[in-house]
């Protein structure tokens, strides 16, 4: 089964109900769902709609039978020019601080020469891993509205949708000693910690 049509139906479950659910129930659901659908299919054009629709409804009644308060995660961006340092940077700290508490992407307008080595030294420095860490470009069409959009040595809004924009002065690292990005570390992660203070998302405390 060719699972690409469902790439975004699958993300968007995860967002809504994975502080409810473990990922792999909501895999496991959801592929029981895609497979019933295409299984008896002829025409597949609004067949994702379909799926996402009697999805959405198997997980709010699983909820309701469990008695499981609804609670839909957060969700940042973090955008710079090139994904190498600043957004790498925000986002490894946040999944540090909260792990899956929220949901955390980071982006770049034009990504370049990969991740800067210094950021991921300071990144390690800090006990925080780096892990699944890659650059990515913004593909407008596959993100989801974001609750807060966080630019970083980006002039204008890039077209991805958001509730709202932020932007933080933060020093590029790119070329810095290790010690400029130290403190360009301490500076990013004050400001997350604030953002993640207003929106009441529960961190740790180091």
């Amino acid at each position: 089964m060719n699972d690409d049509q469902f790439t975004l139906v699958r993300r968007d479950m995860h967002r809504r109900f994975g502080l409810m659910f473990a990922p792999e129930t909501i895999d496991r659901v959801l592929d029981e769902i895609i497979d019933e659908h295409v299984s008896g299919a002829r025409i597949s054009t609004f067949m994702a709609v379909m799926v996402e629709r009697e999805a959405s409804e198997r997980f709010e009644e699983m909820a309701s039978e469990q008695q499981l308060e609804t609670r839909r995660r957060k969700e940042l961006l973090f955008v710079c020019r090139r994904n190498a340092g600043r957004s790498q940077l925000a986002s490894a700290i946040t999944r540090h601080l909260v792990g899956n508490e929220v949901l955390h992407r980071s982006v770049g307008l034009e990504p370049s020469h990969g991740i800067d080595e210094t950021v991921l030294e300071v990144l390690r420095e800090r006990g925080i891993s780096t892990d699944g860490l890659y650059q990515k470009t913004i593909v407008p069409r596959t993100v989801h509205t974001s609750d807060v959009v966080v630019l970083m040595g980006v002039d204008g809004v890039p077209g991805v949708p958001g509730h709202r924009y932020v932007t933080w002065d933060v020093a590029d690292p790119e070329g810095q000693p290790i010690d400029k990005v130290r403190e360009i570390a301490d500076d990013v992660e004050r400001r997350v910690r604030e953002l993640l203070d207003e929106l009441e998302v529960f961190q740790a405390s180091a």
